[in-house]
């Protein structure tokens, strides 16, 4: 082998993802079955209804979620510890608009002592007060440091302007909130939730027929009861005309810059071309805002664009940290950027190329393992992702390749998606700092 010749670069060959095996229980909960993973690992994910969008107070849904492991009606926290490390397993937690997720991740020879702790943990949490009161006033911590960051500041001033200031997106945590939640208010708001009629379990790994026998035999067993009331999101009407906020931060050697503008959700058929055209702005290291902002100019460390997706609604957001008095002309370019990609001429055969083959190439890491696959169809569960969610993106980055079509045709693509739902003068700005 020659180290001294670049290796060549070829396309990618057509990409399949397969649907995971379905299994519909008596009592109302699916479990979805992903194998083929060579090492003899799995990883269990238990999704529970409630997130975000449902809970009372900001934080409640997380701060739940990071109690449940802390002890049970017949595990102290210590126990749980010690068995999980002596197995070299370890469990997580996730919060999402609508979902709490908890999940095992374990050696296959393990599992079968494991998985009724997990249960333990998920279905019989005490929330001790002692740990309950230690989390607690440790995330409060957190939250009096977050507030000192510029760009905690510009994310809280924004959201309700893009959301609303009565959804519950809007809402932020603060230190006070955090330390007034009892151990009975985290108890009320997780056994609300344990209907199985409400309950989702993803399985993955090298899934055995003794592993599957235990998960189905396991979760046959969880009762139904009253459904968890989800929260349905609105949104109003995007204003015709700019708002933006400011928030000062004395002494803050740099500001943050972050701006939204409404967009079509997740249900438009438009969404994924959206989803692409955004991440042209700024979603990869050669997209726009980088190579013109962060590279060109040296405004910033780092500039990005991404869509925040619900089903109704969508939001173009471009996040920024640079010198107070660099403000004005980051805000500007930005804006120029936006504007610059709604030309044809502006895009080049190797822009449109390297697109096209960062699309590819994140669509092509789904399939490497059970896990990723899975992660991908939890999607269609969190957000409310389409069947063919992942044919729709190769066959549009696909399209975006100039050896596929042309580089008028390509750029046209993103030109008429830019065009029609990037509307600067919708967009809502959020500055902190100054």
């Amino acid at each position: 082998m020659n180290r001294t010749i670049a290796p060549q670069v070829h396309n990618f060959g057509p990409l399949h993802l397969t649907s995971p095996r379905v299994i519909r229980l008596h009592n109302g909960i699916h479990i979805y079955i992903e194998t083929g993973s060579e090492a003899d690992v799995n990883r269990l994910t238990i999704a529970l209804p409630g997130g975000g969008a449902e809970e009372p107070v900001a934080g409640l849904a997380s701060c739940t979620a990071s109690l449940l492991a802390e002890g049970t009606n017949h595990y102290s926290g210590a126990d749980i510890a010690a068995r999980l490390e002596y197995a070299g397993a370890w469990t997580g937690t996730s919060v999402s608009t609508h979902h709490t997720s908890i999940t095992l991740s374990s050696l296959n020879d393990k599992f079968a002592e494991l998985l009724p702790l997990l249960i333990d943990i998920v279905f019989h949490p005490i929330f001790p007060a002692e740990a309950t009161n230690g989390i607690l006033r440790r995330r409060a911590a957190r939250i009096d440091i977050e507030r000192r960051k510029v760009s905690f500041l510009a994310d809280e001033a924004i959201r309700p302007l893009a959301y609303g200031a009565s959804s519950p997106l809007a809402r932020s945590e603060s230190a006070e909130q955090i330390l007034s939640l009892t151990p009975d208010q985290l108890r009320e708001f997780h056994y609300s939730r344990l209907s199985s009629n409400d309950i989702h379990v993803f399985l993955s790994g090298n899934i055995t027929p003794r592993i599957e026998a235990l998960v189905t035999d396991t979760f046959s067993r969880i009762a139904s009861g009253t459904s968890f009331g989800m929260s349905s999101l609105s949104f109003a009407p995007p204003a015709e005309s700019p708002r933006e906020v400011l928030v000062e931060l004395p002494g803050s050697q740099q500001s943050a810059v972050n701006m939204m503008i409404p967009a079509p959700g997740r249900l438009d058929s438009s969404f994924v071309s959206l989803r692409c055209a955004v991440t042209a702005l700024g979603g990869y290291f050669g997209s726009r805002l980088m190579l013109n902002i962060r590279e060109a100019r040296g405004l910033t460390y780092g500039i990005s664009a991404s869509l925040f997706g619900y089903p109704e609604r969508s939001f173009i957001s471009v996040a920024t940290q640079t010198a107070c008095d660099s403000v004005k002309d980051v805000r500007r370019l930005i804006l120029e950027e936006i504007e610059r990609m709604k030309d044809p001429a502006s895009y080049t055969e190797d822009e449109l190329m390297r697109l096209s083959r960062f699309l590819l190439s994140g669509l092509a890491a789904t399939l490497d393992t059970p896990f990723s696959r899975m992660d991908f169809f939890k999607t269609k569960l969190y957000a409310s992702t389409p069947d063919d969610y992942f044919e729709i993106q190769e066959n549009f980055a696909r399209r975006l390749d100039p050896a596929n079509t042309s580089s008028k045709e390509a750029a046209e693509l993103l030109v008429s998606t830019i065009a029609d739902n990037f509307n600067v003068s919708r967009r809502i700005t959020a500055v902190a700092g100054l």
